[in-house]
């Protein structure tokens, strides 16, 4: 019995063998068949795709119906001082845009934003003009609203401002007396900082450093030191409202305040003139007092000349009187005991000396250290 079963196994499994050969050369031809259907399907998927994606794209926007118009602003100067007006001309580039309106606006330093000022309409060449005088640095801003055909616009243009810068003085001043020049800046620029200088030569120096106060004004006061003729301006340094600024020059001429041209830089001088017999003392080339004098005699003159005490003598006597300052040798200024000399005239009765009256000669001594200068003139 089970050599049978085995028998009938094995007729089964052969008769399989040969359907499987059989079978082979079907199954080399399907698979190339069905690797050429899944090439197809991929070819095809995109050519799928396509339509889909073109219904996402967006649209092809359609050509405008309004041209913008090439808008432009031009400043004349593009600088100006405070105050000095500019012409602003806009300009809409085609003749063919005439008639239009147009609204200048303007946004000064330190603003934040544009704040109307006017309007214009365009002439036959497509222009509108403008005048203004800003006080600041400004920038203007010109606005088309647009018309038949054509797109709104707007155009910009600055005009830069520097400072009205003024200086005022005296044209002559005596030596030594003070020197008041008033600044005085036209945009305001409270607490700002300007600068009065001195002309030396071809070179500006700096003379004083000053703070404007709140009405942009201050005075610059300094003495007369020396004689002659100066010249002084004064400057502001830029800043973000205004550009720098300088003043027209204004020359002082500093005068003698006597009439023999004693420098004013001294501050003790004697003058003794022979013609008048007299004896001027002045300080900073100003005369304090006049003293009548004793010169000397024929036979011993006084010397004429440009000397500077060289010692002094407090105690005194005798036809010295109670000081002496000497100035040349034994030459000097001094008391006298003959006091009524001095009431006549011509006086020439001395050794060559000064005589004062003694009061004279104690008012004076402690006035004049050692170095006073002496000139004895004709």
């Amino acid at each position: 019995m089970r050599t049978q079963v085995t028998r009938v196994a094995r007729s089964a499994a052969s008769r399989l063998t040969v359907v499987t050969a059989a079978l082979a050369p079907v199954s080399a031809l399907l698979v190339p068949a069905a690797t050429v259907l899944a090439v197809v399907l991929v070819a095809a998927a995109p050519a799928a795709a396509a339509p889909s994606a073109a219904a996402s794209a967006d649209p092809t926007p359609s050509p405008s119906s309004s041209a913008v118009p090439a808008l432009t602003l031009t400043a004349s100067p593009t600088g100006v001082v405070a105050g000095r007006a500019a012409v602003l001309t806009a300009a809409l580039g085609r003749p063919g845009l005439a008639g239009q309106a147009l609204e200048l606006s303007a946004e000064a330093a330190g603003a934040s934003a544009f704040t109307p000022l006017a309007g214009a309409t365009t002439g036959a060449d497509g222009h509108a003009v403008f005048s203004e005088s800003p006080a600041v640095t400004t920038t203007y801003r010109v606005d088309f609203a647009g018309a038949a055909g054509w797109a709104p616009a707007s155009a910009e243009t600055t005009v830069a401002v520097a400072p009205r810068v003024t200086l005022t003085g005296p044209g002559a001043v005596f030596g030594w007396r003070e020197i008041a020049l008033k600044v005085a800046v036209s945009a305001p620029r409270p607490g700002a900082n300007v600068v009065l200088q001195l002309r030396r030569g071809h070179v500006w120096t700096t003379q004083q450093k000053l703070v404007l106060g709140a009405d942009s004004t201050v005075v610059a006061r300094f003495r007369a030191t020396r004689l002659g003729s100066f010249a002084y301006r004064v400057t502001i340094a830029a800043d973000a409202a205004c550009l720098a600024g300088a003043s027209a020059v204004v020359v002082v001429r500093v005068k003698s305040p006597n009439t023999y041209h004693v420098p004013i830089a001294p501050a003790h001088f004697i003058v003794v003139d022979k013609s008048q017999y007299r004896l001027y003392y002045l300080e900073h080339g100003w005369v304090v007092r006049v003293f009548d004098c004793v010169l000397g005699r024929p036979a011993l003159p006084t010397p004429l000349g440009h000397y500077h005490i060289y010692a002094k003598d407090p105690h005194m006597g005798g036809p010295y009187g109670p000081r002496r300052m000497r100035y040349l040798g034994l030459f000097a200024i001094h008391g006298t005991d003959e006091p009524w000399l001095l009431h006549r005239f011509p006086r020439n009765y001395s050794h060559g000396c000064t005589r004062l009256s003694d009061a004279h000669i104690l008012w004076l001594y402690p006035r004049c250290p050692v170095g006073t200068p002496v000139w004895n003139v004709p």
